[in-house]
């Protein structure tokens, strides 16, 4: 019989996390200048109180008729111009400020490749700060036919012919379908989205549906749905097929209280029942995730998806627009209800914050509906794609690219990295998830930002600084690689890590904790190390025969490792003359005096786990070391640059 158990102490992975932290880091400021998405600086002059759309379109063409009313709170001193974003392949009717109607300038703003439309309209009267106005633009077009997932307004067919149209506004192409302000620091308080339609067909939007209108427009039917919920300006969505609707209650455990499932299918005939139950696991998700983070954040509304030919998933506020039926990417999106919607980013560099949680989630799933080896086998495919970049970095700097942004090595799959770490790190799992609910509670229904986790992530985990980590992690590049050696001699293992850095150019070395497996025919061991120096030995008393050692067993940590760990029979046989090096007294609950020494020899102080406490070199005189400064227990005095000399030393 093999037994597995733990080895740690948490206290000392602490004070070596602190140690660290104060350390400065390259990388520490490079995200200060993040850029904003705004196209025009005067569309920060006011805040969106409300946005009616009353559309007309059809399942067979991406043409659209709109009026979209916004209503609006000034919040600077003055505000002579009213000013958004709609590309000008949308032609504008006519424009209303508070029922005057006024003209309409047009510019052009790139952002990076991405052309934003600019529209301007002066106002007769300056605005004074705290007035309320209200903004109407009749418009109509094609919008501009987009490449790749990021289109804005798609039409298409699926493989059994049903036309559809659907959107996908991440990260700035709302303003192709609609007049939009596109800050993500903006949430709209509320919505109304009216959506015309050909008789037959139906439309999935935000919210709940509060009617539908089947007699003022023969031949239509106008659906007309509502969101009370704060929601980000590219989470407003619509679907429009030939839908076949389902819907029903799920009840919550423990209570009485239930919520609105509500999903809008295509090909029903095909569609059931092989997909249809993967999405019927919805409530058992919503109740797993609750368990996590806290209840589904829209649950007095609903979740819903629509599924379309979308190649992934869009995680739309309540009502995700879905096109691949795997349960972990249903799972995936489903959690960007809390990571993403509820609480969104301040800025396009943090995407992390939405995309590496629900990527995270993933294997969640896995682990928790699918068993610990199929979240184990997820987690080794996500760090084999989030190494496969050598400088790929999870802090996104260019925020002009959407590429860059929703980079699926580096936002999503290193993103998920950090965060399976930043668990890995909590003292009790239990802590990481409460700092997780506290975090969807504190920034409910709003932004929050990197530095906001950090601050939460370090009290929770009782004060302790994590500079280093972030400034590694998410805004340092690349990942740690690790050559591994190991000796045994009678009950004494040894253990040789050598971490070179795959971004070397921009990365000296990766402080961090770590997983090592001692094997052997009757005994399996996970110890739980922390990692400070590029060379290191770790030393262990473990007396089953070692067979061999793995890193990173569990996948905790990202990292790559150089070929398999080898037996090296020199590790631990200490080429040190014996008597030559006196150590008085040893043990000792006082000082540690040594003598013996040629001058200048370099000496280094470690703990069992190989951590360098003291690092120093002697004169002429003997060398003294103070022990009370440290707690009870082993410790390994190195001597020389040889990092296998060392003599052991006794604090009582």
């Amino acid at each position: 019989m093999k037994t597995r158990f733990t080895l740690i102490c948490f206290a000392l992975l602490m004070l070596a996390v602190n140690i660290c932290a104060h350390a400065k880091d390259r990388h520490k400021n490079e995200h200060a200048g993040n850029k904003t998405t705004l196209a025009d600086a005067a569309e920060g002059n006011y805040d969106i109180k409300h946005v009616r759309l009353d559309l007309h379109v059809t399942d067979s063409s991406v043409f659209v008729k709109g009026n979209a009313t916004t209503t609006a709170q000034v919040v600077v001193p003055s505000m002579s111009t009213y000013v958004f974003e709609l590309d000008t392949l949308m032609v504008i009717d006519s424009a209303k400020i508070n029922g005057t109607l006024l003209p309409v300038t047009s510019s052009l703003y790139m952002m990076g490749a991405t052309p934003c439309f600019v529209r301007t309209i002066t106002l007769p009267t300056a605005l004074a700060s705290g007035a309320f106005f209200t903004a109407q633009v009749y418009y109509h077009g094609v919008p501009p036919a987009g490449s790749g997932f990021f289109n804005g307004l798609t039409h298409a067919v699926s493989a059994h012919g049903t036309h559809m149209i659907f959107t996908v506004s991440d990260p700035w192409v709302a303003q192709s379908w609609w007049p939009a302000k596109q800050s993500v620091n903006d949430k709209i308080d509320s919505v109304d989205m009216l959506v015309t339609v050909p008789s037959g067909v139906k439309d999935g939007s935000n919210g709940l549906l509060i009617n539908v209108d089947t007699t003022s427009e023969p031949g239509y039917a106008t659906y007309h749905w509502q969101t009370h919920y704060p929601i980000a300006y590219y989470l407003i969505s619509i679907a429009v097929a030939r839908f076949a609707e389902e819907k029903y209650y799920h009840h919550f455990p423990g209570g009485t209280d239930s919520m609105l499932i509500q999903n809008f299918f295509i090909d029903t005939a095909t569609f059931y029942p092989l997909y249809k139950a993967n999405f019927d696991s919805l409530g058992l998700m919503i109740d797993y995730f609750d368990s996590l983070y806290g209840r589904y954040p829209f649950w007095r509304e609903k979740y819903g998806v629509c599924y379309t030919t979308l190649p992934g998933g869009m995680e739309n506020q309540t009502m995700t627009t879905i096109g691949v039926p795997n349960t972990y990417i249903i799972a995936h999106e489903l959690t960007h209800q809390w990571f993403g919607d509820n609480v969104c980013y301040q800025t396009w560099g943090d995407t992390w914050l939405s995309e590496g949680f629900a990527t995270f989630d993933e294997q969640m799933f896995f682990e928790h509906f699918w068993g610990p080896a199929a979240g184990l086998a997820h987690r080794k495919s996500l760090i084999s794609s989030a190494t496969s970049p050598a400088c790929g970095q999870v802090y996104v700097t260019d925020t002009t690219n959407a590429n860059s942004l929703f980079n699926q090595a580096t936002v999503y799959n290193k993103g998920q990295g950090v965060v399976t770490m930043l668990r890995y790190l909590a003292p009790a799992d239990s802590l990481f998830f409460k700092a997780l609910r506290t975090y969807q509670q504190t920034y409910a229904l709003g932004n929050a930002s990197t530095a906001n986790l950090k601050a939460i992530m370090e009290t929770a985990y009782g004060g302790v600084n994590l500079d280093t980590f972030f400034n590694q992690w998410i805004y340092g590049k690349g990942y740690p690689k690790y050559a591994v050696s190991w000796n045994q001699i009678g009950s004494n293992v040894y253990v040789k890590l050598v971490q070179t850095q795959s971004c070397p150019a921009t990365t000296n070395h990766f402080s961090t904790m770590l997983e090592l497996e001692l094997q052997s025919g009757t005994a399996d061991t996970i110890i739980k190390v922390y990692n400070s120096l590029d060379t290191q030995v770790f030393t262990f008393t473990w007396s089953p025969v070692l067979d061999t050692v793995l890193l990173n067993p569990d996948a905790w940590t990202v990292l790559k490792q150089i070929g398999h760990a080898t037996h090296d029979v020199t590790l631990g046989v200490s080429r040190i003359v014996k008597g030559s090096i006196i150590v008085s007294p040893n043990p000792t609950n006082n000082n540690w005096y040594i003598d013996g020494l040629a001058e200048n020899t370099p000496l280094t102080l470690t703990d069992v786990n190989g951590r360098a406490l003291w690092k120093g070199k002697s004169g002429k005189d003997r060398v003294t070391i103070y022990a009370n400064k440290f707690p009870a227990g082993d410790y390994y005095l190195t001597v020389g640059d040889g990092v296998t000399d060392s003599i052991k030393l006794v604090r009582w």
